[in-house]
């Protein structure tokens, strides 16, 4: 009787092994630096978002001459801070957008369900990198 339910509870233990490994989904990861380092016309945003933090800068310059006080000086300083991180948003969230949906599209064609950045990954996983630049020069 005792190892009739060793055995019983030993095969129980096998088959939740097997079960749970079977439902188990490989996880994909991403450099995602490398990603954007290698997204087409990366460099001319980064160009054309160094230009506008230049004249930002260059206006803050002349317009705080005219100002009287520093809180008023602040204030154009956040003004122009908004208008500076607006401008970057409007050039980097459609970029990071098509990474994003690249990196689905790659990973569904691999049959890979969640995707990390690399940096979070310590073992195990599939680089999907590569796969994901190829795919944004297309």
């Amino acid at each position: 009787m005792k190892k009739k339910l060793m055995t019983l509870l030993c095969s129980a233990l096998m088959a939740l092994g097997f079960s749970t490994s079977a439902f188990a989904a490989e996880l994909g990861f991403v450099d995602w630096n490398a990603v954007v380092a290698n997204y087409p016309g990366i460099k001319q945003v980064a160009q054309e978002v160094i230009a506008e933090k230049a004249r930002l800068q260059e206006q803050f310059n002349t317009e705080s001459k005219a100002l009287a006080t520093d809180k008023e000086k602040i204030g154009l300083a956040n003004k122009l801070n908004a208008q500076m991180a607006k401008f970057e948003q409007g050039k980097y969230e459609p970029i990071n957008k098509k990474i994003r949906r690249t990196i689905l599209r790659v990973a569904k064609t691999n049959n890979i369900d969640s995707v990390v950045n690399a940096g979070a990954m310590i073992a195990g996983g599939k680089d999907l990198t590569q796969e994901v630049i190829a795919a944004l020069k297309m």
